[in-house]
């Protein structure tokens, strides 16, 4: 027998939401906005900058602090927290753990 709501998680308002995928090209826009907060809760602020310029997976790779403060508006610290996040899912060697 095979319980699907295993390989699912809970939202802190009781909603079961569906894990993010492994592939960060395959992620939709909440996916990107829930691994955000997911590592620091206080990048909430910017989701809705996310959803309005449609960061999915694939342009959240492509993303560096220019583009975020220029276009998107962001302040350099978040700026520079969201390319560190980004360092990190890419897995490069530069990164900087925030911890």
């Amino acid at each position: 027998m095979t319980d699907s709501s295993l390989n699912q998680s809970v939202s802190q308002n009781g909603q079961i939401r569906t894990p993010i995928a492994n592939n960060p090209l395959e992620w939709h826009i909440e996916d990107v906005i829930r691994h955000l907060t997911s590592i620091d809760q206080s990048l909430i602020i910017h989701a809705e900058t996310f959803r309005k310029h449609e960061i999915d997976g694939k342009a959240f790779l492509l993303l560096n602090s220019d583009m975020m403060m220029k276009y998107m508006g962001l302040k350099l610290g978040p700026a520079l927290k969201i390319c560190n996040i980004i360092d990190r899912v890419k897995g490069t060697k530069k990164s900087t753990s925030l911890a």
